[in-house]
């Protein structure tokens, strides 16, 4: 089942969208005598915020044909599969190849990495996170290894949302995917 309902949660570019919207409300007028010759007196939206707030509202998951939505789908599950085996084989440099540059530098960040070591059950075994390697070791390896896809939700036409649905019907998402070229990637967008 593919299916495009959005989460109900607010992402950073609905945000962001929200507030260049507000913006765009609220903006001063312009003199129709400023207009008319073409001067901008400051009080225009500038062309790039307004092409950036077009792009954010250009997509819309419901028009992706069925036929590409069946296609990603199967190659997220393919990937999915492939993940899930390097995982439970601890392969750490064919795990990395799977990632986006963002998710690369997020993950190595000393500061989010110590922030994840203060997480109950990493302080309860005293693992304290260094590395990305660590990261993998002791956070992906554990909780990652045995993943099933069960749906996918278009974000963008190149970020894809895979979700699991639990016992409790809850849908969760496993991970944020981006098409790099040819290629789908996790992803640290949310």
């Amino acid at each position: 089942m593919v299916s495009l309902r959005r989460p109900a949660t607010l992402t950073v570019a609905g945000s962001l969208m929200i507030l260049m919207f507000a913006a765009a409300c609220v903006s001063l007028p312009v003199s129709p005598s400023n207009t008319a010759t073409g001067q901008n007196n400051g009080s225009e939206q500038p062309d790039a915020i307004a092409e950036a707030a077009s792009l954010e509202a250009a997509f819309d998951p419901e028009t992706v044909p069925e036929e590409l939505r069946q296609e990603t789908f199967n190659d997220i599950k393919s990937l999915i599969e492939k993940l899930n085996d390097i995982i439970r084989r601890r392969d750490y440099n064919a795990w990395i190849e799977c990632l986006t540059e963002e998710y690369l530098v997020h993950y190595s960040d000393p500061v989010i990495l110590a922030e994840i070591s203060q997480e109950p059950v990493l302080k309860r075994y005293g693992i304290t996170l260094r590395t990305l390697q660590d990261y993998f070791n002791n956070v992906v390896f554990p909780s990652r290894q045995n993943m099933r896809i069960d749906d996918i939700e278009f974000m963008e036409p190149d970020r894809v949302e895979a979700i699991t649905v639990n016992a409790k019907e809850e849908r969760l998402v496993l991970y944020n995917l981006e098409k790099i070229g040819d290629t789908w990637k996790i992803g640290i967008w949310r």
